[in-house]
């Protein structure tokens, strides 16, 4: 199953008047985002692509396995050691996925999720709903990519 987008959080239903006059207890950052929801999606795609991962490291091992076996046939052996190295692949870049994802969380709980980590300025709302695990807003994070 693909990874889902982030897409951009739902309007709030309107309050009880009685619940507008009360405190609220959402945390948002400057522009207006729901950080409790967006914990609660980035701890819902962490545990999917850790879902992931054991699938991808099962099938990875299924296929050295078979791999192994000696059938006779090089096409099929050289089939499994390919589909072995996609699996590899995969696996690697979810691994990935989930170390950003691991991060963004860290950052909800300090206080630091959605300012730049060059700049210290807010990262664009449109930004951190297409990608939550985002540190550096988009002027920082081009600079850094022409350094490379």
């Amino acid at each position: 199953m693909p990874p889902r987008r982030l897409t951009r959080m739902p309007e709030p239903m309107p309050e009880p008047a009685a619940a507008r006059n009360e405190e609220r207890s959402m945390t948002t950052v400057d522009d207006g985002l729901d950080l409790e929801q967006v914990a609660d999606l980035l701890r819902h795609r962490y545990q999917q692509t850790l879902e992931q991962i054991a699938t991808q490291t099962a099938e990875t091992r299924d296929l050295r396995q078979a791999a192994h076996q000696d059938t006779g046939d090089m096409a099929d052996a050289g089939s499994l050691i390919s589909d072995t190295a996609q699996h590899d692949i995969v696996t690697a870049a979810l691994s990935e996925q989930a170390g950003r994802l691991a991060s963004a969380l860290q950052r909800l709980q300090d206080g630091s999720f959605g300012t730049c980590g060059r700049c210290a300025q807010q990262i664009p709302l449109a930004r951190l709903e297409i990608m939550p695990w985002a540190t550096h807003c988009v002027t920082c994070q081009q600079h850094a990519e022409k350094l490379r």
